[in-house]
């Protein structure tokens, strides 16, 4: 099996594409493989037994696990340096600063409500497994867009907000999204957990304790 030192963090032909909206990008890493059972066990490690966990009251996003660019996982920091050459490409800047990095850790009727993040230029979410799926509910546990101020929202009136924004993602994906941007994740029903992780990225550094603000992801 490759090394993971020896994968690209920017593969030569990785692709980002509008997501419904062109301040948003996606894109899907192929190489997934390669590194998801290693992050999904150091996960549920972490979840067991890190200080960085944090419990959440039910409809605040599951269980988080923070500073992912601080675990010693090749897998966590592979994926921390996409997340830095994500915004760049996207935002068309040369400098980012992590601001907070958590993993959430969904499980039976975890749900995150709709929100938005005060100190995030913009943020990356990369969806590592999300669980068991049900073919008679196509909406459980997944990530969406409710915004007023995205037009793909608004198809009757502007600022009449009538569809959710739900972006094409499955394990390997990886998006960017402008912090302001109200989000969420719809309630999840499944044995196994789903697992994600986020990131606040600026292009300077901000002062200040990101954990005394509202981030769920």
């Amino acid at each position: 099996m490759e090394k993971l030192e020896n994968i690209e963090v920017w593969p030569a032909h990785q692709q980002i594409v509008a997501a419904g909206d062109p301040a948003i990008g996606l894109t899907h890493f192929t190489d997934m493989r390669l590194y998801h059972g290693t992050l999904q066990e150091t996960i549920l490690r972490l979840e067991r037994s890190s200080s960085h966990r944090e419990n959440l009251p039910r409809g605040s996003c599951g269980v988080k696990v923070h500073h992912v660019e601080k675990w010693t996982c090749p897998a966590a920091q592979l994926l921390t340096q996409r997340a830095i050459a994500l915004f760049k490409h996207m935002l068309k800047v040369d400098s980012a600063h992590i601001d907070a990095s958590w993993a959430n850790i969904y499980r039976d009727r975890d749900y995150c409500v709709p929100h938005s993040h005060i100190r995030a230029q913009a943020s990356v979410v990369y969806l590592l497994d999300r669980g068991d799926e049900d073919p008679r509910d196509k909406l459980m546990g997944k990530f969406y867009f409710a915004d007023p101020r995205l037009p793909y929202c608004c198809q009757h009136h502007p600022g009449h907000m009538t569809r959710l924004l739900i972006p094409d993602m499955r394990p390997g994906s990886m998006i960017v999204f402008p912090g302001q941007v109200v989000h969420s994740v719809n309630p999840y029903f499944g044995a196994r957990p789903r697992l994600t992780l986020s990131w606040n990225i600026n292009s300077q550094s901000t002062a200040g304790d990101p954990r005394k603000t509202f981030e769920g992801r």
